[in-house]
């Protein structure tokens, strides 16, 4: 198998590139197969998928035993991202590094209370995995991105945005507009589909940062149908989301 070097720079690259990311939850796999066609699918779709550790832990091991390989002999110019979610303790954590996932992603600090809320920036950055844990008040917000020793994260995520919408999240966003956080990436997550989406990233841009999306949405037709890791409903159901998506974005723009 070719050589895979971890490079949190790749992906912040690709994020920018595709801006959504499509997240799985235990929901969308009742197998390994599923997983793996699931994360197929999206990525030739041209998203990025995040698993969950809502899933098996087993269940991801395994998928991930076949995905990494998939990943080292994708397309250098436009490879594969794997990213996680859900993690919620250094434990998880560090299960995710030893998979070999190039991103994760929490809904809080990602320490669960085991350790410094700073400890996640410090694991993934020594990992050279991506890291984007989440805030969702002023003052986690501020936590993340306000700070002198140079661990900001790679991304923050804010969770749940369905609490906001996407025109008070840009209310969040506002006091905080500095030259030196100028494009740092936000992922709201949570109440972020194809019809509010648009409106996010809007909202996200009006005040200087960069939106990377999360969200299930574009699987829905999976669990509609219930025909999970069916490879011809995923590129369905990709292919309905990204078309009424675009569409959407196109009349926020206007």
């Amino acid at each position: 198998m070719v050589e895979y070097i971890m490079d949190p720079k790749r992906v912040d690259k690709i994020l920018r590139k595709i801006g959504i990311v499509v997240v799985m939850g235990k929901d969308h796999a009742k197998k390994a197969g599923d997983l793996i066609n699931s994360v197929k699918a999206i990525y030739e779709a041209g998203y990025v998928a995040e698993v969950t550790f809502r899933i098996d832990e087993g269940m991801l091991r395994e998928a991930m035993n076949e995905l990494t390989k998939i990943r080292a002999e994708s397309d250098p110019e436009n490879p594969m991202i794997l990213g996680v979610g859900s993690v919620i303790n250094p434990k998880e954590l560090d299960k995710a590094i030893e998979m070999g996932f190039d991103m994760a992603v929490s809904p809080d600090s990602g320490m669960g209370g085991y350790r410094e809320k700073i400890d996640f920036v410090r694991i993934t950055r020594s990992a050279k995995v991506f890291g984007a844990p989440a805030g969702f008040s002023p003052s986690e917000f501020s936590y993340w991105i306000e700070r002198e020793d140079g661990l900001e994260p790679d991304a923050v995520k804010i969770f749940n945005s369905s609490v906001y919408g996407p025109k008070n999240l840009g209310g969040l966003l506002a006091p905080y507009q500095r030259d030196r956080h100028a494009g740092r990436i936000i992922m709201p997550t949570g109440g972020v589909d194809r019809k509010t989406g648009p409106e996010f990233q809007k909202n996200i841009s009006k005040y200087g940062f960069f939106p990377v999306l999360g969200m299930s949405d574009p699987l829905s037709l999976v669990l509609e149908k219930k025909m999970l890791g069916d490879l011809d409903i995923l590129r369905e159901s990709l292919a309905k989301f990204k078309e009424e998506f675009t569409a959407n974005m196109k009349s926020s723009i206007s």
